[in-house]
């Protein structure tokens, strides 16, 4: 959907449907017509009674007459509604489908930036507008134009200056229109924003409902949430203020040509230029032929949304290119390189000149106080992010240098918010490895100490699950997300706090079970339990996005200041433990 205009986008969307949405749009211009025939048909009854006031079979004629008018309209409607549905659902099955492959397809930092209220926009509401617009908005459409221009020409028909005067408000009808819609797209961008993080805030609110509900707080209490909806009133009070008036100035003028027509045709009667039918008919007809422009109005307000919402389409970043094989000068067991990495979040930098090297086939351990950046280096070498400055090396080559493909084989991530999607934890586990063996799978889930666990379930690892995995504990889905991890097979392992839900006995049981089973792996831990990464080849640590220290744990005690501060409040909380105070009558 990229690199394309929306009305691009919009004419490739809607091949192979333009047979039958033409045939729709015909059947509602009929539709229009056929409206005509009973005002006619009233007029000719009025004539009737006046000139012949004892005609009633003529009248009950001419009544029979008008229900067949009325169901050719129902069935023209009909007809013009099934073929606009059929091709607006087509439409909508099309787009979702290529909306969901090109996501997919999107580059992991694109996607790690999106925010969720925009791509629940993107996929939900801005299809459902464009699958609307098609369906009803497409005959509406046709039916409010042409039934406007079929009155004035029956006015025309019957005398020009009937059909003047039926359309001497409209000039000044248009131009104030031109004048009120004037700013009207920076007003829809400015919605589409606030929309945005409306969403984004409410989503956001949803997810820590829990949370405010234990510590008794409410929507007053939540910060983006009131901001939000602050900032989204302000805007729509800001719109209506500028639209309201002119718009209530413009319904008038619409429905005002009767103040003209009913002179002229008064006056027209009584100089025998037109007959008593012909002015009832004119009547009727001329003043509420200018009604449908008010839905004309409407729809262009809808047409500005459907534009905004292709836009956004048509802005989806290019799939990333199919899955190749890495490099041909890429190790089996690569190494790992920051080589003076800088990056800052929205100009609050986060890491300053950072450079370190992971050996290949080593566990190192990333540390430090919470804030110094030890996500976002794993995040940067997962390729979530795209670093300022500097340069990421695997093995030689540089991580830019990777398509997704290449990178996904070789580097796995489990963090500490393990996601699991809806279906059997099998289906889960060999998510990056749907050929894995039932000895792999087994092998993964005894490393990630999640075998116990897996066996207890009355299923097995055939055990469906709910999305997020919400029946599982926060360990038993982060031990979940480890084997998955595992069974991928890639040479690199970043774990950042995967292991946070774990006790001290387990979490080192299962890295004497990872360096046991999978000693060439380059495995990169984030853990703010020292205790269980004690062993690790190298510790690396961090403070304030600047590398401080670097060496094994019994260096780095004596030398690191900021090591052997954690390392001891780690030991004292430990060691810390509730006794009972004892009273002077228990001596």
């Amino acid at each position: 959907m990229t690199e394309a205009s929306p009305s691009q986008l919009l004419r490739r969307l809607l091949r192979g449907q333009y047979r039958r949405l033409a045939l729709a749009i015909v059947l509602a211009v009929a539709a229009a017509s056929a409206e005509l025939w009973p005002y006619w048909l009233l007029g000719t009854a009025a004539g009737v009674a006046v000139t012949s006031p004892g005609a009633s079979s003529e009248l009950f004629r001419l009544a029979g007459w008008l229900a067949l008018a009325l169901l050719f309209k129902y069935l023209l409607y009909s007809a013009a509604y099934y073929c606009s549905h059929v091709s607006a659902f087509q439409v909508l099955l099309d787009t979702r489908r290529q909306l969901v492959r090109q996501l997919a397809g999107a580059p992991l930092r694109w996607l790690n930036q999106a925010g969720s209220g925009e791509l629940k926009r993107l996929v939900l509401q801005d299809v459902d507008r464009l699958e609307q617009f098609i369906a009803h908005h497409t005959v509406e459409l046709a039916a409010a134009l042409a039934s406007p221009v079929l009155v004035a020409g029956l006015l025309l028909a019957i005398d020009w200056r009937l059909a003047l005067a039926a359309l001497a408000t409209v000039p000044f009808a248009l131009l104030l229109q031109a004048m009120m819609m004037r700013g009207f797209g920076v007003h829809m961008a400015q919605y589409g924003t606030a929309l945005d993080e409306l969403h984004g805030a409410t989503i956001e609110y949803v997810r820590s409902m829990p949370v405010m509900k234990a510590y008794r707080q409410d929507a007053t209490s939540f910060q983006r949430m009131r901001d939000s909806l602050h900032a989204y009133q302000a805007l729509m009070s800001r719109i209506t203020r500028q639209t309201v008036p002119a718009w209530s100035v413009f319904m008038v003028l619409l429905s005002a040509n009767i103040a003209t027509l009913l002179p002229a045709g008064l006056w027209l009667y009584q100089a025998a230029h037109v007959t008593l039918p012909q002015l009832v008919l004119a009547l009727v007809l001329g003043s509420g032929m200018l009604k449908p422009l008010f839905k004309v109005i409407k729809l262009s307000t809808e047409l500005c949304e459907v534009q905004a919402s292709l836009q956004r389409m048509a802005s989806l970043p290019a799939p990333v290119p199919a899955a190749q094989q890495a490099p041909a000068c890429l190790p089996d067991l690569p190494d790992v390189r920051f080589e003076h990495v800088f990056f800052a979040y929205a100009n609050a930098p986060v890491l300053h000149d950072v450079s370190l090297h992971l050996p290949a086939g080593s566990l190192t351990a990333l540390v430090g106080p919470s804030g110094a950046g030890k996500s976002t280096v794993a995040a940067l070498l997962a390729g979530l992010l795209q670093a300022d400055a500097g340069r990421i090396r695997i093995g030689g080559v540089a991580l830019d240098a990777l398509d997704e493909g290449a990178r996904t084989a070789l580097i796995a991530l489990a963090t500490q918010d393990a996601f699991l999607f809806r279906g059997s934890l099998l289906d889960n586990l060999r998510l990056g490895r749907p050929d894995a063996s039932d000895a792999q799978v087994r092998q993964a889930l005894r490393v990630a100490q999640a075998d116990g666990c897996i066996d207890a379930l009355p299923a097995g690892w055939h055990t469906h699950v709910e999305e997020r995995g919400v029946r599982l504990s926060g360990g038993e889905r982060q031990r979940i997300a480890i084997a998955r991890a595992l069974l991928a097979d890639t040479p690199i392992l970043l774990l950042d706090e995967a292991t946070a839900f774990a006790d001290n006995r387990t979490e080192r049981r299962f890295y004497q079970a990872l360096r046991a089973a999978y000693p060439h792996k380059t495995v990169l831990v984030i853990a703010h339990r020292l205790s269980s990464i004690a062993g690790a080849a190298q510790i690396l640590v961090m403070d304030q996005g600047r590398l401080v220290a670097r060496g094994a744990h019994a260096d780095l005690l004596p030398r690191c200041p900021l090591y052997h501060d954690l390392w001891q409040r780690q030991f004292d909380s430990e060691q810390w433990h509730i006794t009972e105070k004892k009273t002077h009558a228990d001596h």
